[in-house]
């Protein structure tokens, strides 16, 4: 018992020296601070009132510059430097597709500081496929969103089963997945045995059966003869189903004449004539004959660097099998 009093008497001791000290404290604040002049009043008013005011009157401006008819309406997107084959009407639609990603809204305003970054973050997603970078985004005074893009060219179609996907010339899938039946008769080629299965969009496809077929495609672009070639076949690329076979085959627009190809270019080694070579054989049979196919099941161009080999017997012209039923 005489322990459990001495103890509450020690706490209560303890007690009573914190209130002192506290006490002592607060005195000595209001000595010092009795001792100050009107002038140090005002300066720590100011201190503590004018940056509350600043921050509640820029607000208010802000909020009153953001209502102006000038800067509270609807912004408009403008793309700038498009590439020519985004000026054709026929493909409006990407710029479409592009301006959904964008998602510029109704509710966004000229003055809002995080846009340009938010709409460049939503094209800069490889997802969207056709976009290659974001160069810029700028939001104008004028109240147009100008966006500036390097976008990827579709350089070919890719067949797989019964659909046609789209590619740029480095393997990057497109957006779209395409009936074959839509695909043909176009100005790209279709690239026909790709072994591997298309990825998701913004995706490199891959398969060096596809980059070699994309290299060819990009040799044949200009030549004067392009528009009588279709496809380009790789099922039997580098001879994996048949090595007696042309490693790569090119069909006509006729549909059962065939080019044999042969290796893919930069890939000879010695046993065919070089990729340019058979490019000019090409372009001295359309010159002479018209077709590149001279009408035959098949023309070799594998070889020999000077002629060409083809069966002897001349195919009927399509229109007249058609009559003949």
């Amino acid at each position: 018992m005489p322990l459990v009093a001495r103890t509450r008497k020690s706490d209560k001791n303890s007690d009573n020296a914190l209130a002192a000290a506290l006490a002592g404290g607060i005195a000595r604040v209001r000595a010092f601070v009795s001792g100050w002049p009107a002038s140090r009043w005002l300066a720590l008013a100011a201190g503590v009132l004018v940056p509350a005011l600043m921050y509640v009157g820029f607000g208010r401006m802000e909020n009153y510059v953001h209502g102006l008819p000038r800067y509270d309406r609807a912004l408009l997107l403008k793309w700038e430097d498009l590439p020519a084959w985004l000026r054709v009407p026929d493909n409006r639609h990407v710029l479409d597709s592009l301006a959904r990603q964008v998602n510029l809204r109704s509710t966004d305003r000229l003055l809002d500081a995080s846009l340009a970054a938010r709409l460049g973050s939503a094209l800069a997603d490889p997802r969207v496929g056709w976009v290659r970078t974001v160069e810029r985004v700028r939001v104008e005074p004028s109240g147009e969103v100008s966006i500036k893009c390097r976008f990827r060219t579709p350089v070919a179609w890719v067949r797989h089963r019964h659909y046609g996907y789209l590619v740029d010339d480095e393997g990057v899938r497109l957006p779209g997945c395409y009936d074959i039946a839509d695909c043909r008769g176009g100005s790209l080629l279709m690239i026909e045995g790709v072994a591997a299965a298309p990825p998701e969009v913004g995706e490199p496809w891959d398969g060096a059966d596809l980059a070699s077929a994309l290299k060819l495609s990009a040799m044949l672009s200009d030549r004067p003869f392009r528009h009588q070639i279709s496809s380009i076949l790789v099922d039997n690329y580098r001879g994996r189903r048949d090595m007696s076979r042309p490693h790569i085959e090119l069909v006509t627009e006729q549909g059962d004449s065939r080019i044999w190809w042969g290796r893919p270019p930069g890939e000879e080694f010695g046993t065919e004539i070089s990729a340019q070579q058979k490019v000019t054989l090409m372009e001295a049979m359309y010159r002479q004959m018209g077709r590149i196919d001279a009408h035959r099941k098949y023309v070799d161009v594998m070889t020999w660097p000077d002629r060409v080999a083809m069966p002897a017997v001349m195919q009927a012209p399509a229109q007249s099998r058609l009559l003949r039923g």
